[in-house]
């Protein structure tokens, strides 16, 4: 019963709220400004919607829709652009709602565009959207920023994104069904003592939990009180700028990684585990600046070397790479190169050179604000079926001070759609009442350590002294003293979401226990003194563990455990 409770609202599908969404024919859809009739060439069906003659940047296919005020939907379409213009190897296509309020007057907002689209492939086009109280009428239509691009159109899906109303105790049956598994504890052998106790103490959570840190002060001895706040709460670490290619080789040919793997090095000494962001950040403010002058060419032989610096440097230390950074949003040397697919080529570079490192994107506005999360979607979908080794979506999650778990979780299980693990990499919340952002930072992680495809969650930063959104952190001051926020996290994942429990047991006997899945230590007590200790996991079987004591009552010992 409780699996189908799970599954129950993935199962509820919501009406499409288009009129003819599969284009069969054209009812329903409107030309404007532009010429629109039948294709056989179709994404779905037997039809698509063939848009020509655009004279404007906003000519195109739309729809006329009837929506409630006061609530969100989903928008999205597939798009196939036919030609490209002005010398450009790609164009950005874009969902936009022409929203009239009931004095008539309009506004323009878009839900979501999908950038740097070549002719020739299907494309997902859209995102969310909330419709003002006080408006009286929508219209939907897709936009391709030059005049003269054609384009096809089809399988439109518009839907009402629901309100969570039981957000809390759905999340959390959610959370008990893929988080923790059952643990069964047994006690046999020759000896029958009393005043056996059996505990454990969760070391290790199988879910990641982490935080980027500063370079320096991850390592450096004088900064004592931050790292006591990390590793006291944190299992997984992140660099925040360190490995990036313009702080490693400020200067051509002059590659200096020596600061970051120290930290590297000192965080793994003590059973940290890394992912390594980044590899590539591909946009012109961000490469390093001896680079924006050159030509492809001569740009393509440095984008070589620097995958075999960083294989070579950090091979086997990394969970995860963040291979090209922003590539949604960013297309640098795509630019430069004129090749449209040197992402893809990254990926199989690197996973050639360092097979062992799993391969990330990494993109933002997919749950904070969403503009951008069809067009992860399809990303993802289109580097899976062209089989570029990826082995993840990376998500940021910056958020802003209002947090709408409904909305956020959409978006996630939009990309969740595509197949890949997610991880959470740069959670911060930007909140200026602690109360407030503490109620906001549980609510997020509560949701993210609910979703079946998210595998772990990276706060970006902790401490106000060295946060890029000071208001967002969850320790303050000198003596790095955790806030309301930073309370509420501690009490999550040191407690709520860990499992440290003991039990009295007697010969014969069993104690079962819903754990949570991760790394454990048992230790067996006899009337108050450790004569036993074993490690051992809880995976996705759960675990049996059966001590077998030997010995007299009054001076027992543990000559096995039997683990599975």
């Amino acid at each position: 019963m409780l699996f189908l409770i799970l599954l129950l609202p993935e199962l509820l599908v919501a009406e499409n709220l288009f009129q003819n969404p599969g284009l069969e024919s054209t009812s329903g859809w409107l030309c404007n400004s532009c010429t629109g009739s039948l294709s056989s060439d179709k994404h779905g069906g037997s039809h698509s919607y063939k848009v020509t003659g655009r004279q404007h940047v906003w000519a195109g296919a739309g729809q006329d829709l009837h929506l409630t005020a006061g609530h969100t939907y989903y928008f999205k379409v597939y798009v196939k652009i036919l030609n490209t213009v002005n010398g450009k190897q790609y164009h950005d296509v874009e969902s936009w709602l022409d929203i009239a309020d009931n004095n008539g007057n309009h506004k323009y907002e878009s839900p979501g565009s999908t950038k740097f689209v070549t002719p020739g492939q299907w494309h997902l086009v859209g995102g969310d959207h909330h419709i003002p109280s006080n408006t009286k009428s929508v219209r939907f239509y897709i936009q391709i920023p030059e005049a003269g691009v054609n384009y096809l159109i089809d399988d439109g899906e518009l839907t009402e994104v629901q309100t969570l109303s039981q957000f809390a105790s759905d999340a959390d049956k959610r959370i008990d069904h893929l988080r923790k598994a059952d643990l069964k504890i047994s006690l046999s052998g020759s000896a029958n003592p009393s005043g056996i106790k059996v505990e454990v103490q969760q070391t290790r959570s199988e879910f990641g939990w982490g935080s980027a840190v500063n370079v320096n002060y991850i390592h450096d001895s004088s900064h004592k009180q931050y790292q006591d706040f990390f590793y006291d709460l944190f299992e997984w670490a992140v660099l925040e700028n360190a490995l990036k290619w313009p702080g490693l080789e400020n200067s051509k040919g002059n590659f200096q990684p020596g600061n970051a793997l120290n930290a590297v090095n000192a965080m793994l000494a003590k059973g940290v585990k890394v992912r390594g962001h980044n590899i590539f950040w591909g946009g012109s403010n961000v490469v390093p600046s001896w680079q924006k002058s050159m030509s492809g060419s001569e740009l393509k032989p440095l984008l070589e070397k620097h995958l075999g610096d960083m294989a070579k440097t950090f091979r086997g230390k990394f969970q995860h790479w963040d291979v090209e950074n922003e590539n949604l949003h960013l297309h640098f040397y795509e630019d430069k190169l004129r090749d449209p697919h040197i992402t893809e080529w990254m990926f199989r570079e690197i996973h050639r050179l360092d097979p062992g490192t799993q391969r990330y994107l990494n993109d933002y506005s997919i749950v904070s604000g969403g503009q951008s999360a069809m067009a992860y979607v399809d990303q993802g979908t289109h580097f899976k079926s062209a089989g570029v080794p990826v082995s993840g979506m990376g998500i940021q999650s910056h958020l802003g001070g209002n947090v709408d778990v409904s909305v956020i979780k959409r978006r996630l299980d939009e990309v969740a759609k595509v197949g890949y693990p997610i991880w959470i990499t740069e959670l911060d919340i930007n909140q200026g009442d602690n109360h407030r952002k503490a109620q906001h930072y549980e609510d997020v992680m509560r949701l993210y350590f609910s979703h079946p495809a998210v595998k772990g969650v990276m706060f970006w930063g902790f401490w106000d002294q060295r946060h890029w959104r000071p208001q967002a952190a969850l320790a303050n001051g000198n003596n790095v003293t955790p806030n309301e926020a930073g309370k509420r996290v501690q009490q999550l994942l040191k407690h709520t979401w860990r499992t440290n429990e003991s039990h009295d047991i007697g010969h014969g006997q069993t104690v079962s226990i819903r754990a949570f899945k991760g790394s454990y230590k048992l230790l067996v007590h006899h009337n108050g003194k450790v004569i036993h200790t074993e490690n051992f996991s809880v995976g996705q079987a759960g675990n049996t563990l059966k001590v077998n004591l030997s010995g007299s009552g009054s001076n027992p010992h543990v000559d096995k455990v039997l683990i599975g």
